[in-house]
This record gives structure tokens, C-alpha cells and sequence, in this order.
């Protein structure tokens, strides 16, 4: 926590960290002096914090879970934990490179196939974008009583969304690669249901540049 830069968005209510994710670049690179395409008017001089290793990570973290309002001792100034997954108890946790990472997936594909409800591109995080960023082509269009949330542009068209789903309701896998993935396709709603963690992995490391690769710019 003493280096953390995290900030409470106005109107989502959570903890973002992303418009510090500058500091880890080199010193010299020309993204940490851009003014205009991330926190707006910020310039970032300061440098990356120390890398915890999962080994360093399991010694920290706490164990148990407490009900109600009830906090851990520094709660909020130390840390941040309120509990420890079970996914520690798993042999290879401490040394996996990204033990944090499983709802990455789920994040990203619902946000670029806009999925109702899921997706993170929603109406109040367009509101906290016209707070903190210099988007103006993101900001909410309101014409008198209707609010229009312009399409961004990492998010695709509904025959683009349409294509990728039925490319995933063809796809097969070898034996114990994956699961049996086009079951978990839904293309009359547009959905993914049932995926396990195995199969996020999969999908993030084999499918979605593939998916994706000729149906968002260049610059997503």
C-alpha cells in the first residue's frame, strides 16, 4: 500500500489504478509525457514500484474471512486483503508469474462483444471518462431526455460479434486441450456460459488474437 496511487472513481465507487500504469514504462518513453490520451493533463516522472513474487505475495496475504464490516488490522493502509483464495492452496500458486489474472478473460470479451450487463464500457464508466480522461468521442451524447453512449472503438459491431460467435460454435480442440467450447456458445443471445478457468487461459493466450486480429484496428 505505501506505493500505491490508487484512486476511488466518482462514479463507479472502485479502486482504479490503470492511468498509473505509466510508471512501469522506461524512463525516456514518450507515452509517460502525453498529456492528452491518458489521466488528463498528468505527466508521469515516478518510477515502478517493487515486484512482490508469489512466494513473497503468499507471506503477506491473509487468511479467513471476516463477515460484515469488519476489517483486518490495516485494513486500507498495508493492505488491502480480506481474504486469501483457495487458489493458494494449489502447489504451483506462488511461483505462477500471474496468480491474480483469472477474470482478465471475462473482462475483455465482454466488454469488446458488449455483452449486456457484463461489459466494463458501461454508463458510468463513461461518466468517470468525461472526470479523468481528455475522450471527448467517449463521453455520453444527451439529447434531451435520451443519453446515447457512442461506440468505442475496441468494441465491435453486432455482425462482427455475430461472425466471432459462430467461429467459436465451430471451433474444436484436441482431447484435454480444452472444453468442449462451441457447447458454451449461445448465438441467438450472444453469450458465453460455463467457461472454466482452463478455458479463459486458452482463450486468452490462443483465441482472442485470433478472433480479433482483422476486426479491431491496429491501434487496440
Amino acid at each position: 500500500m505505501e506505493n500505491n496511487k490508487a484512486f476511488t472513481l466518482t462514479n463507479r465507487g472502485k479502486t482504479s489504478f490503470f492511468y498509473y500504469h505509466r510508471r512501469f514504462l522506461p524512463p525516456n518513453h514518450r507515452y509517460r509525457k502525453n498529456r492528452k490520451d491518458f489521466f488528463v493533463s498528468r505527466v508521469e516522472k515516478d518510477v515502478a514500484p517493487p515486484r512482490l513474487s508469489g512466494k513473497k505475495l503468499h507471506t503477506v496475504t491473509l487468511f479467513g474471512l471476516q463477515s460484515g464490516k469488519q476489517k483486518f488490522p490495516g485494513f486500507g493502509l498495508t493492505h488491502n486483503w480480506v481474504k486469501q483464495s483457495i487458489f493458494w492452496e494449489l502447489s504451483y500458486w506462488k511461483i505462477s508469474l500471474l496468480c491474480h489474472n483469472l477474470d482478465v478473460f471475462e473482462n475483455i470479451f465482454n466488454t469488446v462483444m458488449d455483452v449486456k450487463g457484463r461489459t466494463k464500457d458501461n454508463i458510468k464508466a463513461r461518466l468517470d471518462i468525461a472526470l479523468f480522461c481528455n475522450h471527448t468521442n467517449m463521453e455520453l451524447v444527451c439529447d434531451g431526455s435520451r443519453v446515447t453512449k457512442p461506440r468505442a472503438s475496441f468494441v465491435l459491431e453486432k455482425k462482427e460479434q455475430l461472425l466471432v460467435y459462430k467461429w467459436l460454435k465451430s471451433m474444436h480442440f484436441p482431447d484435454g486441450h480444452a472444453s468442449n467450447i462451441s457447447r458454451l456458445v449461445n448465438i441467438e443471445e450472444c453469450r458465453l456460459y460455463g467457461m472454466k478457468s482452463h478455458d479463459c487461459h486458452v482463450f486468452m493466450q490462443t483465441l482472442i488474437p485470433l478472433a480479433y486480429h482483422d476486426l479491431l484496428s491496429k491501434g487496440i
